[in-house]
């Protein structure tokens, strides 16, 4: 009995095809699909549809789609926006399963909404998967089904590899994979998924960690749809062992502007995508460049030795002095360990460079190599046998090239015995790409500076360092909103585990009996449901000391808001602490988030913020907070006692759980600040706000 196929099968796996609008001139965008797939010998039947030929390219040409025959897999269709709709419908009612669109004219302009609208109406009720629409198609290399109009395919030969390509853009998608073929790495799958007017992005890339030539993805986008999947999608590459690299624009607010006109996305910050990137084990690019240089050396370099040394990390062997600041400057940016060698290690090198070289790492082998080349060889060994190498990056001089290449079997062979990556770092010249990729099927990188090598290391840390599998939590039951007041929150935060200081409620006319019982010195502020930004409005007082001075405080704040009638908040002062905040929102897309950072006017001030996508665990939110500035202040700064920083973790994860199990319409959940008390006395919200709005669709 064969297996059912999966929704996505006849779009990378069709077993025919019927290309509508096709043009009998292949200079014609509409025309280069049927070359293309033929070009590179699509095994299966296709069919062609378009009223204005009767054959084209010695295929019979059909007038209408329901000429067709019944049965076919795939309908790519290259018609104006507002014919798609019914062209989709036609291939539906043949029994096509799969369509991919290359029309503009939908959600990246004014007026496509509806038209977009009903395309996803038809894809929906029809059972139809739809890639784009636009988009500049798919290639499925190792089926032979190459659909598309880019220049990039028209080749006679393409090069499979365990790699795929996928992008909002169809320009860049087709310009990575132009890339790789040219210079003979290859590629497996290339995705331009246009709109995602149907199939989004990370749907594609579920389906893809399914398929046995999948190894490492390379990503370009402007913005996830369905970016909750994100956790449930990266865990299933780190189960199959896939890199996933990505590279995001719109970042800046002409980015956002650009990205949203090319296919109507509006982007959400991008500090978010950074800091769900590191979350789930996803490597950043912030070029372009720098993904194709991905694509090309992550397949081929071994992963980072586990060196049992007690503090293991690369080891620089350079030729050029000058070079070693510059290597030790990039590691520290990019947040790469530099190893420390063992005294043993120190000594042996000691014995074999000149007195004017540096045995420590990074190590200046000066230019004696050059009139003593096995001075290299010898040091290179003793680099590599050190308890702490995890990778050896090797820095040649002014005649770097030549030595790279005459070099090439020595290296080779320290990869091999090492079982350590080796990148060989030159002084910005470039090695030809034929060299360069033998180098790496050797597992030797080749950069053209130190910068570049210590990025690829960084690469290399990421993919192979990553977080330790984690369970999450489970969903929480859903439960009813209290009500939208200071009482009814504090209520709920006692419920997650989160404290409050003590407070009252000081209505008109309260006098000093309204506050017994409290500590002071107290806070007079104005209730969160009343005012949301109170500093500014000049809506609280602190640190008064008796009942006389809240009373009077309490005046003053009325008086200035112009309510006489006000009630306000008294709230016990918190001593002591580290100030944070922590909120949890709901994210177009990503569905749901926390923040956590620096406390007060200092988490925008420094814009020290992490965010983390939900669920989220106690480790996530721990790695999270070594990220910021704030882990300094929770450490001990300047004397002060190292604050609970644990109690922030679990606080964080009962927040984020708290927002899950609340109604849609409850939008956000801040507390700021949120003190850190001393180890082992837990966090204290001292000001909280709730945002709700109707619920979204």
């Amino acid at each position: 009995m064969s297996q059912p196929r999966h929704r996505l099968d006849p779009i990378f796996r069709p077993r025919s095809v019927c290309l509508v609008g096709v043009s009998a001139d292949a200079h014609k965008l509409n025309g280069a699909p049927l070359r293309i797939l033929r070009q590179h010998g699509f095994p299966g039947a296709i069919h062609l549809v378009n009223p204005r030929y009767d054959e084209i390219d010695g295929l019979p040409c059909h007038h209408d789609l329901r000429d067709v025959p019944e049965g076919l897999d795939l309908a790519f269709l290259m018609l104006p926006a507002a014919e798609v709709p019914k062209a989709l419908e036609g291939a539906a009612e043949r029994g096509m399963r799969g369509a991919i669109v290359l029309s503009s004219g939908f959600e990246e302009v004014a007026d496509g909404a509806g038209l977009a609208a009903r395309v996803r109406d038809i894809c929906r009720t029809r059972g139809l998967a739809l890639i784009g629409p636009n988009c500049e198609g798919v290639w499925s290399v190792r089926s032979k089904a190459i659909l598309t109009f880019g220049s990039a395919a028209r080749r006679d030969v393409l090069h499979h590899a365990p790699l795929a390509i996928v992008s909002q853009s169809g320009a860049i998608s087709g310009a990575i994979a132009r890339h790789l073929q040219d210079e003979g790495y290859g590629c497996g799958y290339v995705v331009s998924v246009g709109n995602e007017t149907d199939t989004a992005m990370l749907e594609v890339l579920d389906y893809l960690l399914d398929q046995d030539d999948v190894r490492h993805v390379l990503l370009f986008l402007e913005g996830f749809r369905d970016g909750w999947r994100l956790a449930e999608v990266a865990a299933k590459a780190r189960a199959r062992n896939v890199t996933i690299v990505a590279l995001k624009s719109g970042n800046s607010p002409a980015g956002q502007e650009a990205a949203a006109s090319h296919t109507g996305k509006i982007a959400t910050h991008h500090g978010i995508y950074r800091d769900a990137f590191a979350q789930h084990g996803i490597i950043p690019v912030d070029s372009l460049a720098a993904l194709v240089e991905a694509g090309r050396m992550l397949p081929h370099l071994p992963a980072l030795r586990r060196a049992p040394g007690t503090d293991p990390g690369i080891s620089v062997c350079s030729v050029p002095g000058g070079t070693r600041a510059l290597t030790a400057d990039a590691c520290e940016q990019l947040a790469v360990p530099l190893a420390r060698f063992e005294d043993r290690t120190v000594a042996a090198l000691a014995a074999v460079l000149p007195r004017f070289g540096h045995a420590q790492n990074p190590t200046d082998l000066t230019g004696q190599i050059l009139t003593k080349p096995a001075m290299l060889d010898e040091a290179l060994g003793i680099v590599a046998a050190d308890a702490n190498t995890e990778a050896i990056v090797v820095q040649f001089a002014n005649r770097g090239l030549r030595d790279a290449r005459d070099r090439a079997p020595a290296l080779a062979a320290i990869a091999a015995r090492s079982g350590a990556p080796v990148v060989v770092s030159l002084l910005a010249d470039a090695m030809p790409a034929a060299e360069r990729r033998a180098a790496a099927a050797q597992g030797i990188g080749v950069t053209r500076d130190p910068q570049d090598a210590v990025r690829l290391l960084s690469w290399l840390y990421r993919r192979d360092r990553p977080l330790p599998p984690e369970p999450r939590p489970d969903p929480p039951a859903p439960r009813p909103a209290p009500p939208m007041t200071w009482a009814g929150m504090a209520g709920l935060l006692a419920e997650a585990g989160i404290g409050v200081p003590a407070w009252r409620i000081l209505g008109p006319g309260a006098d000093a009996p309204a506050l017994a019982g409290l500590r002071f010195p107290v806070a007079v502020k104005a209730l969160p449901e009343q005012v949301a930004h109170k500093t500014e409005l000049g809506a609280v007082r602190l640190g008064l000391a008796d009942a006389g001075a809240a009373l009077a405080a309490a005046t003053a704040i009325r008086d200035r808001l112009g309510d006489p009638a006000m009630p306000l908040l008294v709230q016990e002062m918190v001593r002591g602490g580290v100030e944070a905040t922590l909120s949890a929102a709901r994210n177009p897309d990503f569905g749901a988030l926390i923040a956590i950072g620096a406390g007060g006017v200092m988490v925008e001030l420094f814009e020290d913020l992490h965010h983390l996508t939900l669920p989220a665990t106690v480790r996530e939110v721990e790695a999270a907070v070594a990220r910021l500035r704030l882990s300094r202040l929770l450490a001990g700064f300047r004397g002060a006692p190292a604050a609970d920083r644990g109690a922030l973790a679990r606080a964080a994860v009962a927040l984020g759980h708290l927002l899950l199990a609340l109604p849609a319409s409850v939008r956000e959940i801040e507390l700021n600040p949120v003190f850190v008390l001393p180890e082992g006395e837990g966090v204290v919200a001292v000001d909280m706000l709730f945002r709700t709005e109707e619920a979204l669709p």
